[in-house]
């Protein structure tokens, strides 16, 4: 069994700077909150062999910069973010086996940004994003260049290749294997001299390659293998989908040809070592799928849980939002447009958010796509250094939610999505939620609430004075990438009769989970009542 490395701060990872280090047979694990990758190379003619990256919130390995760096029989398992993420590298090497791979939000198995001469060969299963994705963003680094054999499964899409019109992607051959994708099987975006030959089982609804971007695809040749193929035909209408006008000097053909199923890894990991990964602190929980519509962009699939926490897990197989932001979805669906529509895709399309005023603190999130198409879309970040309504020099504005610089009732809906536990004085900030509310607007907001929720709220910190006393054993959790915020309030069963006397009646919707469809999430649904109404209580 190989030395296994855990990080228990997500704040440290393993860091290659000499050139031609050598790394073999190593396992790299971590616990708690991580944005950042397990390992890191910065170093030429580096060596990996038999490295396994396991169990991480952060993505495994990542290359910046490098030449002739060499991978090989790499591990990638439960990860997070991406597998392997190389920047700006020349004469990448690499073989790896990855398995349940963006757990924590859409992300590539591997993503190769300003790469040449690559060599790729994966085996890839469930991935939220594509398997492996190649990116030109710098134009002064040079057209792309590599190979890539590929056999993926359950993945958004198995290949996304993105080039730019003025600099497109060129000179890459890929050999792919795909089965179960839930948007293209391949996307050739801005490209030229491109060799493809990709297999499926069949001929089905989805498309198996899509050609986009203002270059489009040229000089290029594309051969799709299928058992139900007419070989030497063209082929049939929504196999291949785009290309527009930019396209030309293509050829793409059809071959019959047998499709070997991919086997059905229920780990990658030795059993040695998947036992010894059970010995670990993190308490076990049962892995289910259950069938469902995404609440936000609509996507119908299975929905599988990956994680202890089943409101930060159950996440859509294409926009990635979890049962949480699922559960804020339904909820504000259920009360604008008179529930009209289910997702927050056809509410944005029915033109229902057109006259809105909406504010949603933070800068990342699954809502945005959606409800920046209101009339008026305010997003904020927080910095106690800086007083409300500092503007940053990309455009942000900074919001102290205990005092913001809004004017009196500016918007008709407030979505906070597990924000409200780490405000140091939350009553002042739900005050602060119901001055900025037009009369009747709502506040739509989650918390981490136990279930069954504890009785009482109770604080955690004492903040009557101007430096923080511990009340209980500190807690945090994660923020943003790397960062870790301190958990002032436990709220409970009493938040309803609370927020009541604050003009903000309070209803908790309950969203189930599992065969037994017990309560595995509470979405908040605030409103503010100049007349004092009575809550609904939680």
């Amino acid at each position: 069994m190989p030395p296994i490395l855990i990080f228990a701060d997500g704040r440290y990872d393993l860091s290659v700077t000499s050139a031609g280090c050598r790394l073999e047979n190593i396992a790299l694990t971590a616990s708690g909150h991580r944005g950042r990758a397990l390992l890191r190379i910065a170093a030429d003619a580096c060596h990996l062999v038999g490295l396994k990256l396991l169990r991480a919130q952060g993505s495994g390995l990542r290359i910046e910069h490098c030449d002739d760096t060499d991978v090989q029989d790499l591990v990638a398992q439960e990860l997070g973010q991406e597998a392997v993420v190389a920047l700006g590298c020349s004469g990448l090497r690499l073989s790896l086996r990855g398995l349940n791979i963006g757990l924590r939000h859409a992300a590539a198995a591997v993503r190769l940004v300003d790469c040449r001469g690559f060599q790729v060969e994966a085996e890839i299963a469930d991935v939220s994003g594509s398997a492996v994705s190649l990116e030109e963003v710098d134009v002064e680094a040079g057209p792309m260049s590599g190979e890539v054999s590929l056999r993926a499964q359950r993945m958004q899409r198995a290949l996304s290749l993105l080039g730019r019109k003025d600099a497109p992607a060129s000179r890459l051959s890929a050999r792919i294997h795909g089965h179960y994708w839930s948007e293209v099987c391949v996307l050739l975006s801005n490209a030229e001299n491109i060799a493809l030959d990709l297999a499926i089982p069949a001929i089905g609804e989805k498309p198996a390659l899509r050609i986009n971007g203002s270059f489009g695809l040229r000089h290029s040749t594309v051969e799709l293998a299928c058992p139900d193929a007419d070989g030497g035909a063209p082929p049939p209408p929504g196999l291949v989908v785009g290309g527009g006008q930019a396209s030309y000097g293509n050829a793409i053909h059809m071959r019959r040809q047998a499709f070997e199923d991919a086997a059905e890894p229920a780990s990658l990991l030795p059993e040695t070592l998947r036992q010894r990964l059970q010995q670990d602190a993190r308490p076990a929980f049962l892995v289910y799928d259950q069938p469902g519509r995404c609440s936000l962009c609509g996507w119908e699939g299975r929905f599988r849980r990956t994680h202890i926490s089943e409101r930060e897990t159950l996440a859509c197989g294409a926009c990635r939002a979890t049962l949480r932001y699922r559960g804020q979805a339904e909820a504000i669906c259920g009360r604008l447009n008179a529930g009209r529509s289910t997702t927050l895709a056809d509410l944005a399309a029915s033109g229902a958010l057109s006259d809105l005023a909406i504010y949603e603190p933070g800068i990342t999130g699954p809502f945005r796509p959606w409800l920046r198409q209101a009339g008026r879309y305010a997003q904020s970040f927080y910095d106690p250094d800086l007083p409300s309504g500092t503007r940053r020099a990309d455009g942000f504005v900074c919001q102290d939610l205990m005092a913001t610089a809004f004017s009196d009732a500016s918007f008709d809906l407030v979505v906070t999505s597990d924000i409200f536990e780490h405000i140091r004085k939350p009553f002042l900030a739900f005050e602060e939620i119901r001055r900025i509310l037009k009369p009747g607007g709502l506040h739509v907001w989650t918390v981490p609430i136990g279930l069954p929720p504890p009785a009482e709220t109770r604080a955690r910190v004492d903040t009557s004075g101007p430096e923080d006393r511990m009340l209980m054993e500190p807690v945090y959790h994660g923020s943003g990438t790397d960062g870790l915020s301190l958990v002032y309030t436990d709220f409970g069963r009493d938040i309803g009769r609370l927020l009541a006397g604050l003009g903000l009646p309070t209803h908790g919707m309950r969203h189930v989970a599992g065969e037994d469809n017990h309560i595995a999430c509470i979405t908040f649904v605030s409103v503010r009542d100049d007349e004092g109404a009575s809550a609904v209580q939680p």
